[in-house]
């Protein structure tokens, strides 16, 4: 009888052995899987960090060249109308001092 009871208390011994291995294999493997979870939302995170400064930088270039463009074609009109304001500036001082003249 006593052997049976040895045979049964090594028996509940191994199977308490075996229930502690699984639980902490489990949690092992809870561990496990947070820390991936946590590497996949930083990876994504990095991710969309790094398309929205690409998408940031490529939108401030476009408008920069788009603000060149402006500042070029403003400086061509201001040095036509200069142009022409040199031209006809004879003709208005002419006519200034023919207005004062017969006045």
């Amino acid at each position: 009888m006593e052997t049976v009871l040895r045979s049964i208390k090594s028996a509940q011994a191994e199977a308490d052995a075996l229930v502690q291995s699984a639980r902490d294999d489990a949690a092992r493997s809870v561990t496990e899987a947070r820390r991936a979870a946590t590497e996949i939302v930083n990876t994504a995170t990095e991710s969309a960090q790094s398309e929205a400064r690409a998408t940031i930088d490529a939108a401030r270039s476009a408008a920069e060249k788009e603000a060149e463009g402006v500042r070029s074609s403003g400086a061509k009109e201001a040095e036509r109308l200069a142009g022409a304001a040199s031209e006809r500036l004879p003709s208005a001082v002419e006519l200034l001092l023919s207005s004062i003249q017969d006045a």
